[in-house]
């Protein structure tokens, strides 16, 4: 692919393992589509997609499922920085279709056996197979599993995503396997998500079957995800959304161009957090809230304030 000239790019987002990463893009796309996917207004995932002819509910590697194995393995051997692995910004290692034909297990294999590699990072809204279950059993030091599932309400921005149990199953067949795994509660959305009777009963459940590790965030939003939100929903959610819990005055990493968020207005996350962090301590849960989407001075000291530790750049990974 013209526009595709690695499948490695090197970590750039704040906190994650502060910095010192690579994002591993084994193909363009993601089958999950979710509303607030901000991966469907970059350029470089929209060139792509162009010079493939697709769209991005599709995935499509470029190539063969062999001369993308090939290539991956050539950067790693080429590159003594490649070694701790974020699976990915644009798509979902666990999409359906390269779960089901291989090429997903093929990938983690090659990360997994590769001795240069010493962290694999899987954040999925998917579910593996027992296939891949028996990899990360048998690597379990190089895997961390991050299940993003969120509690149920009312609205909904994930239009293609397994059941949240199978979600939660996965997530605990690979906590069993010894496989760091955390519960991703991110996006939440504020006002609908993040309400303590919805929170509260997701928390409650999660303890009792086991998974007691979370990070969350809070929905950010530029103007693509606006469009996006307003096309499904209709323009007054998000104008109300927008008027009561958002503030665009208030930007998240407005130095990258690419990446300029709006959050939350600071009173209100300040709210939020207390409410959620009051909940997982009532259940004894391990938690963080996203530092790269809480970097702000005041939000640091306000939240670590509340009784909510921020993400100290490797809880999950």
């Amino acid at each position: 692919m013209e526009n595709k000239k690695t499948f490695f790019v090197p970590g750039c987002l704040g906190t994650c393992w502060y910095g010192k990463y690579h994002y591993l893009e084994p193909f363009t796309g993601c089958e999950h589509n979710c509303t607030y996917c901000y991966g469907k207004g970059r350029s470089d995932v929209l060139n792509i997609l162009k010079e493939l002819k697709n769209d991005f509910d599709k995935p499509e590697i470029g190539c063969s499922q062999q001369e993308a194995l090939r290539q991956i393995k050539a950067e790693i051997d080429a590159d003594a920085n490649i070694h701790t692995i974020k699976l990915s910004r644009y798509t979902d290692i666990f999409s359906k279709k390269f779960v089901d034909n291989g090429y997903s297990y093929a990938v983690l294999k090659l990360l997994a056996e590769h001795p240069q590699i010493k962290r694999i990072i899987i954040t999925t809204k998917g579910v593996p197979n027992e296939e891949i279950m028996g990899l990360i059993r048998k690597y379990p030091q190089k895997f961390s599993y991050n299940a993003a599932v969120k509690p149920e309400a009312e609205i909904c921005m994930e239009n293609n995503v397994p059941p949240r149990e199978e979600r939660l199953n996965w997530a605990l067949k690979a906590k069993e396997a010894g496989a760091l795994t955390t519960i991703h509660m991110d996006p939440l959305i504020p006002g609908v998500e993040d309400k303590p009777e919805v929170v509260e009963p997701f928390i409650a459940h999660l303890k009792q079957i086991g998974l007691d590790r979370v990070m969350f965030s809070y929905l950010l939003y530029d103007y693509t995800i606006a469009k996006n939100i307003t096309e499904q929903f209709g323009e007054q959610f998000f104008l109300t959304l927008k008027e009561k819990y958002l503030d665009d005055n208030r930007q998240i990493l407005p130095k990258q161009s690419e990446t300029t968020y709006y959050a939350l207005k600071h009173e209100v996350k300040l709210e939020s957090v207390k409410n959620i962090t009051a909940i997982l301590k009532k259940y004894d849960m391990q938690f963080v809230i996203c530092g790269l989407k809480s970097s702000e001075k005041d939000d640091i000291l306000s939240i670590k304030a509340c009784g909510c530790n921020v993400c100290d750049g490797k809880f999950y990974a």
